[in-house]
C-alpha cells in the first residue's frame, strides 16, 4: 500500500534503524507451528479474530499467507474488516473500547503515536510465550504497543518515458509541468500528513517548519494533484500514466515496474522518510491470547518473505532477511549513505497535531 522508541515511533526512530534497514539474518528460526506450541485448551473459547486492515492487494495479501498460516497453526478463523482507512480504525475503537470486537488492527508509523494517545491500543506482554517471534525483531524496531513487520523508504517515482528531467529532489515536485499528473496520498492515508514535511523540506526548511510545509500545500494544490484514498491507488495512476510523477515507497516501486511501466525511484537530495507497517492488539479484545498468537505469526520468519516477494518490503525478524533470494535481499536493502540521510520526523509532535493539520488541509485543498 507501506520501522524504536519504547513507547512511541518518533524522532529517535531513525537513528536507529540505520543499522537496522542494512541488517542481515543469521540463525535459522524455529518452525511456526513449533512456535506455536501450547496447551490444547489455551484457545479453546476463541473460534476466530477480528482485523482491521487494508483491502485491495495487501489484504489479499495478508489473507493469503499471515492469516492463513495462523488459521492453520490454531485452527482459529481471521475476518478481515477492511472497511475503515487508518485514521477512521482509531476512531471506532476508540468508541467501542466499552464493548470492543475487534482484536487487532493495522498501522503505518505515522497513525502509531495517535493510537497510542486515544487508548486503543493494548501494551504488549514482551515476556508473553506466545510471542517468541516477536522477541526476535530486530531491536530497533520495538514500540511497546505495536509489532512493526515490513519497511521500506518513501522517495519519488517518476515516468522516465514522460519526464524529460529525472527529478532529484522534493522540491521537484513542484515543477509545472507536473501540473494535474502528480499522485500524492489524500490526508486520509497513512502518510497523508508527510506531505507537509516533505514541503518544508522542498523550501530548504526544517521538516518542523509546518508554517513552511502549509504555504507548499497550497502551491501543490494550485497544481491540481492527483490525491489518492490508498496505495493501490497511487500504484495505479502511475501504471496507467495519468500520472507523471508522485511519492511512493522504493518497495512498491517494483510492484509498478513489474506492470511494465517505465518508472523509477529516487531518493530525494534532502534525504528520504523511512516507512514501517505493522500490527497492535485492540485495547480491551476479548481475545487476548490469540491476538498475541496472530501477533507472532506475523513476526514469524517463514511468513514475511510474502512481503518481499509481493512487494519488496523487508522484514523485522532478525531471520526473515536469510530467508529471502539474494535479489529480494538487494532489493529489500538500503545503501548506508541513504540510510545515513533519512530524515527524521517528529511523529508524535505530528500525531498530537493531527486533527488541526487535518482541517487546515481540507481548507488548503478544498479551495484550490
Amino acid at each position: 500500500m507501506l520501522g524504536d522508541n519504547p513507547t512511541t515511533l518518533n524522532t529517535g526512530v531513525i537513528m536507529r534503524r540505520r543499522q537496522v534497514l542494512k541488517a542481515t539474518g543469521a540463525v535459522m528460526a524455529a518452525p511456526l507451528l513449533a512456535q506455536l506450541a501450547r496447551p490444547l485448551d489455551a484457545l479453546a473459547k476463541t473460534d476466530q479474530v477480528v482485523i482491521m486492515t487494508w483491502g485491495g492487494l495487501w489484504g489479499d495479501a495478508m489473507r493469503d499467507n499471515v492469516d492463513a498460516a495462523y488459521q492453520k497453526a490454531t485452527g482459529i478463523k481471521v475476518v478481515q474488516d477492511r472497511s475503515s482507512s487508518p485514521v477512521e480504525r482509531i476512531t471506532k475503537l476508540k468508541v467501542s473500547l466499552d464493548n470492543q470486537n475487534v482484536d487487532l488492527f493495522q498501522l503505518a508509523d505515522g497513525l502509531v503515536p495517535l493510537a497510542v494517545k486515544q487508548g486503543v491500543a493494548e501494551k504488549l506482554n514482551r515476556a508473553s510465550p506466545r510471542m517468541a517471534n516477536v522477541r526476535n525483531m530486530i531491536p530497533a524496531f520495538w514500540n511497546d504497543y505495536w509489532v512493526p513487520q515490513i519497511f521500506s523508504i518513501t522517495g519519488i517515482i517518476y515516468n522516465t518515458k514522460l519526464t524529460k528531467n529525472p527529478p532529484t529532489s522534493w522540491a521537484d515536485l513542484w515543477r509545472p509541468e507536473f501540473k494535474g499528473r502528480i499522485v500524492l496520498p489524500e490526508i486520509s492515508h497513512s502518510i497523508g500528513s508527510y506531505i507537509v514535511p516533505i514541503g518544508a523540506l522542498a523550501q530548504g526548511k526544517s521538516p518542523k517548519d509546518e508554517e513552511a510545509g502549509f504555504e507548499m500545500l497550497k502551491k501543490m494544490a494550485d497544481l491540481k494533484p492527483i490525491w489518492a484514498k490508498d496505495t493501490d491507488t497511487m500504484m495505479n495512476a502511475m501504471r496507467t500514466e495519468d500520472a507523471m510523477i508522485g511519492i511512493l515507497y522504493k518497495s512498491q516501486t517494483y510492484t509498478v515496474k513489474g506492470w511494465n511501466t517505465p518508472v523509477e525511484w529516487v531518493y530525494p537530495k534532502e534525504g528520504g522518510i523511512a516507512f514501517t507497517s505493522g500490527t497492535c492488539i485492540a485495547k480491551n479484545t476479548k481475545n487476548l491470547d490469540a491476538a498475541e498468537e496472530y501477533l507472532n505469526v506475523t513476526m514469524d520468519p517463514e511468513v514475511q518473505p510474502f512481503a518481499a516477494k509481493i512487494y519488496n518490503y523487508g522484514g523485522t525478524n532478525k531471520d526473515t532477511l536469510a530467508r529471502l533470494s539474494p535479489e529480494l535481499q538487494e532489493r529489500v536493502k538500503f545503501p548506508q549513505d541513504q540510510i545515513d540521510r533519512l530524515v527524521k520526523l517528529d511523529l508524535e509532535y505530528m500525531g498530537d497535531h493531527r486533527a488541526a493539520w487535518v482541517e487546515r488541509w481540507n481548507r488548503v485543498v478544498a479551495g484550490s
